[in-house]
Parts: C-alpha cells; structure tokens; sequence
C-alpha cells in the first residue's frame, strides 16, 4: 500500500522554526531521509531534553513538552531508522546524560518503561556522576521500532501498556503488573518516536481494538524516502554540533522557566486557531485519531519556544507548531484513508448521520446497496456495540408498525472519547 504521490501531504515551511528547523532543512541535503521525519524526531527529542519544569496549562492540567510520535514509512525501503539515526546524534550533543542513560529501546510491556524511571540504569550502561540538572532521572526518550507490535501487546486483556501510554503522555502515575509485584513510577516526563509502514498498520488500526485508545495521543507523520544518495547520506557532524550547541544553551536558560504564557498577539492567533480545532471532528476512527488535536498544537509551541530559549510562547511559535500540526493531520487523513475498508467506520458514521432515529437493519443494508454480506454487518454492529459506540434496542416506529431492531450512535463527546 502506498500513497500517490500528488496528494502527499506538504511541510509548511512555518515548521522549520528556530535552529532545530533550520538544522533540519540544513540535514536535508546530506541525507536520504524525510525532513517531516527528522523534524518529528527532533521535537519530541528536544521536548525530552527540556524536562518538565517548564509547562503550559490546559484543562486544569500541566501540559509539557511530553510528545509522541508516529513515524509511517510508505515503503519499507523508506528507512524509518534514518532519521532516529541522524536525531541520535543530535541528542548526544545536545545532552550527553540523555542520549546515554536515558534512552529506551522499545516500550515492550511497559515494565522496562518504568524500571528505567525508577530502577537500575538499562542494561551494560553506567551512569556516571549525577544527573545534569533536578528531574534529569525523570525524563525518558523511547524509540519504539514496532508500533504495531506494540498494539498487539496493548490488546491483550492482560496487558498494561494501554494503560501505561495513555498515562505517560497525561503526565499520571504509571503502573504495571508482574514479577510478584506492582511497579509504579510517579514522576516520568516520557518522549515516544514510534515506527511503522503504511502495509503494517493495515488491519491494525480500526475503531474497535486497542488502537482507539491510543492514537490520539501521537502525532501522525507520513515519511518516504527523499531520493538516492550514496550510503544512504551522511550529515555533517560539525553541522549537528553546532546546532546542538544553540539549542543546548537554549535549553537550559528555558529549563526552569516555569509556566509559560502566550505573548498577546500570539494569544489572539492562539484564540482563533483553537476555534478551528474545536471543529475538527470528522467523525468515525479518523475523529478520535484528530481529538486532542490542540492539545498536542500548544505543546508542540512550548517545543518550539524552548528550543528558542525563549520565557514566552511567541507568534512565530503558535505559527510553527500549527504548521506541523497541519501536516500531521493531513498524514493522519491519507494514512486512515489509505486503509483496507473498515465497514464499522463506515456503518459508524451512517449512525451519526441517521441521528436519534437510527436505522433497522434492512436499512443496514440498504445504506451499503445491499453489496455487504449480513454477517460481515451484523459483525461490524457487534463490534461497535462492544466498544460502546452504538447501542440497539427492539422497538416500534409507529404504534401499528411490527417491532424492529433499530440501532443508534451514542454521540461521542469530546471529553468522552474512548481512551
């Protein structure tokens, strides 16, 4: 499966604010890979690197710099590692107790998540001297090569992870069963650069499996490969360094800097961008990949502005991240779009259309021209009646009418989305 090529999504140039963007459109020409996978990769590195002392607020809730991100691959020969690769570096000269001590290979069942939080270091590292700075220990960047890997261990009745992502990017406790014992991690600010191609996620993702309680808490980024260079490009080391040292010092004047607050201009482009993503609700899987679409826009401005070294979120900051967002939510509608049928969407939004009045199910039936088998239906229906999206009861229409199955969409909510 992949995506043609006239309809791929574009990077607003807005994105590459700052001297993390402007390194990435520097790396660029020395590289093989996708500048949106570099960028993805850079800001929730960065957003790790700064900690969470430094926050906004929403929702009566600290929001940092705490992102996650899904890197899809059109093709396997995309190279998704590449640009973890070329991040790496950056990392390790940005902050060498990061990219050492702090670094995790996988998010496995979720216990090595939170053994590297509050265990022993991971395995044949040493940590050397104290950390850096008050919460260093805290932070964890995640490299996590099989997404859908990881849902299928989420899926398990038994499993933890579900639990574990949904809490790491809310800032909660973490908690994970097993080894004879409950372990639990209170204080965490957790990065995730997750990895997988487009034939991958296929049947992965759908409205009714673990999936709906995690994809909207990453970043969607469409990734292919950026022409042919010899040994796949290397970008210069002193390029990486010196940029690593801007966002380095950067970094560490914003660190402490408490809670930021919009400049007015930025507040005001802030008030009207946020009215749009209020609206954003196309229903169906692709409506709850896209509902905490602000949220991850107002982190992604602290990204930038810390980056910056900057005490405020300014405009060029709000600017910045709603073009990322821009982008993501394009990847996230050719990505969904791109999927094998997914007759419980379908048959979802048909419900939302129908209303309070429902439909049978001959009129199941007949919405689908009568082309779907009744046991495919009737399995889609089940499966949405499970995951408490539809409900179906046995009444009348009218008082002399014979009595039917009709089914109806339970409206889903913002603040009710599953996950």
């Amino acid at each position: 499966m992949s995506v043609e090529p006239q309809v791929w999504p574009v990077l607003d140039d807005a994105a590459m604010h700052g001297p993390l963007g402007e390194w990435v459109a520097l790396a660029a020409g020395y590289t093989e890979a996708d500048p949106a996978a570099v960028l993805a990769t850079g800001l929730v590195a960065t957003g790790v690197a700064a900690g969470n002392l430094s926050y906004m607020r929403a929702g009566n809730a600290r929001q940092a710099a705490s992102l996650f991100a899904l890197i899809v691959a059109d093709t396997p020969k995309a190279n998704r590692g590449l640009s973890w690769a070329i991040v790496r570096e950056l990392v390790i000269a940005i902050d060498p107790h990061l990219g050492a001590t702090r670094t995790l290979g996988g998010l496995g069942s979720g216990r090595g998540v939170i053994d590297a939080l509050v265990g022993p270091p991971p395995h044949g590292v040493e940590r050397t001297g104290p950390p850096p700075f008050p919460g260093a220990n805290d932070r964890l960047l995640v490299i996590e090569p099989g997404f859908v890997r990881a849902l299928a261990t989420a899926a398990k009745p038994t499993s933890s992870l579900q639990m574990l992502i949904r809490n790491a990017w809310s800032g909660e406790r973490l908690e994970v069963a097993g080894r004879g014992r409950k372990a639990i991690a209170d204080r965490h600010h957790i990065g995730v650069v997750a990895h997988a191609t487009l034939d991958q996620l296929g049947s992965s993702l759908s409205l009714t499996n673990a999936a709906a309680s995690l994809i909207n808490r990453f970043l969607f980024v469409l990734a292919r490969r950026q022409g042919a260079i010899v040994d796949e490009g290397n970008v210069p080391t002193e390029l990486t360094r010196d940029f690593a040292s801007l966002i380095s010092k950067n970094l560490a004047k914003s660190r402490s800097a408490g809670q930021l607050q919009r400049t007015p201009d930025a507040d005001e482009l802030w008030r009207d961008a946020y009215a749009r993503l209020a609206e954003d609700d196309p229903g169906g899987l692709l409506g709850i990949a896209l509902a905490r679409g602000s949220r991850h826009a107002m982190r992604l401005s602290l990204v930038y502005a810390l980056c910056d070294g900057s005490p405020v979120v300014d405009v060029h900051h709000v600017q910045a991240a709603l073009a990322f967002w821009g982008y993501c939510r394009a990847s996230a509608e050719l990505i969904l779009a791109g999927r094998q049928r997914d007759l419980a969407g379908e048959l979802l939004a048909a419900l939302e259309a129908a209303g309070a009045a429902g439909l049978t199910l001959s009129e199941q039936i007949d919405y689908f021209g009568r082309n779907v088998p009744a046991e495919r239906l009737k399995e889609a229906r089940r499966s949405l009646e499970a995951a408490g999206l539809v409900a179906s009861t046995r009444e009348r229409r009218s008082p002399a009418g014979r009595p039917a199955t009709i089914t109806r969409a339970i409206r889903i909510q913002r603040g009710a989305i599953p996950g």
